[in-house]
């Protein structure tokens, strides 16, 4: 073979490699234009769980049994039987008002009582006398009448009498204080040396008895969800003072009248009272702590669930329509003449939008 002859054939396979390797780019061209590339997403398994349903609200610490000790009787703290902490049982005193006045009061209604006795018995035996005159006509009915009504007035008196001694019995009694239950100490307001304000109406508290072996949350719900609540949901709670650790609970009171805060202000907030029984036992709970509770309101087991980003609101007309012009735009590409109804938007703003969840088909979530 001439020389001549082997530059040609080098030349024409030189050119059937450009031809190749430009037919290779335009097809990869065609192709990325036919199908463009996607936006690469997560995906996840679908898995039956347990799902729940929670309303969160924060709250204080309080026993469940909380006594406020108040004097009934007005006067100075000579003695005190226990300081706060101390653990107390029923039955035992608690406080000591200075009672003279009281002593004396008493005496004073005895003295009253054993004179006003003695009054009593001296114008019945006068009764008896003329009763028995009366009846042998020695004496006249205006006496015997007079006579009756003077018993009649002393009794009356001596009833008196007595009532008022019961009465200062009663406040000399009170000016010692018993505990009405057994339980801790948690507040001390006085010392001794200190006045008490005896008052029915109003307290002027001593002291706090609570038992502590039974604590519950006291928390604020906000109106837009205590309609989720009912007794006896299970609740979990966390204390601020105890972190890393939660306890359980349950709503035992939901309160009937509402709080409001920043009333007649922007910021006017409605919330519900909960109560929420600490179902444990926490020697490290005190009075006051702050705690959250979450309020299981709906439980379901076995569900089927799935990530939060595979849900979007759609509009269902809508993704018809969509999906019938992208079917008639792909029939106008291979000669087919089916026309779309697509007309637009119109119609969709009266459709009510619905939770959709997207799926893989074809390597494609749809």
């Amino acid at each position: 073979m001439s020389k001549k002859n082997g530059s040609k054939k080098t030349k024409i396979w030189i050119a059937i490699g450009v031809l190749v390797v430009l037919g290779g780019m335009v097809g990869v061209i065609l192709g990325s234009k036919q199908k463009p590339k996607g936006t690469e997403v997560d995906v996840a398994v679908v898995e039956a769980d347990s799902i729940v349903q929670t309303v969160a609200a924060s709250g204080k610490v309080q026993p469940a049994v909380d006594v406020n000790i108040s004097a009934n009787v007005s006067g100075r703290i000579v003695s005190l039987g226990a300081e706060e902490g101390d653990d107390v049982k029923r039955g035992d005193m608690l406080v000591q008002i200075e009672d003279e006045d009281y002593s004396a009061a008493v005496q004073q209604a005895e003295f009253s009582l054993r004179s006003a006795e003695a009054s009593l018995e001296e114008s019945q035996s006068t009764l008896n006398r003329i009763k028995q005159l009366h009846e042998r006509d020695l004496a006249a009915d205006a006496d015997l009448e007079q006579a009756q009504a003077t018993v009649k007035r002393l009794t009356a008196e001596v009833d008196r009498v007595q009532a008022a001694l019961t009465e200062a019995k009663d406040r000399l009694a009170k000016t010692r204080i018993y505990a009405p239950i057994a339980g801790t100490v948690t507040r001390l307001n006085k010392e001794q040396g200190e006045m008490a304000i005896g008052a029915t109406f109003s307290e002027d508290v001593i002291m706090v008895v609570s038992q502590l072996d039974a604590m519950e949350v006291n928390a604020e719900v906000n109106e837009n969800d205590v309609v989720l609540v009912d007794v006896g949901d299970p609740v979990k709670i966390e204390v601020y003072a105890i972190p890393d650790t939660s306890f359980k609970g349950i709503v035992t009171e939901i309160g009937h009248s509402g709080l409001v805060q920043g009333q007649g202000t922007a910021e006017e907030v409605t919330n519900f009272e909960v109560k929420v029984t600490i179902m444990d036992q926490v020697a490290r709970l005190r009075p006051g702590m702050s705690a959250t509770v979450d309020i299981i309101t709906e439980r379901r087991d076995k569900a089927v669930v799935v990530p939060q980003e595979a849900v979007a609101v759609r509009s269902m007309k809508k993704e018809k329509k969509l999906e019938e012009k992208a079917r008639s735009e792909e029939n106008k590409k291979k000669g087919g003449k089916k026309k779309s109804n697509f007309d637009d938007d119109k119609g969709f703003e009266e459709e009510e939008l619905s939770e959709v969840v997207y799926v893989i088909n074809e390597d494609t979530a749809w």
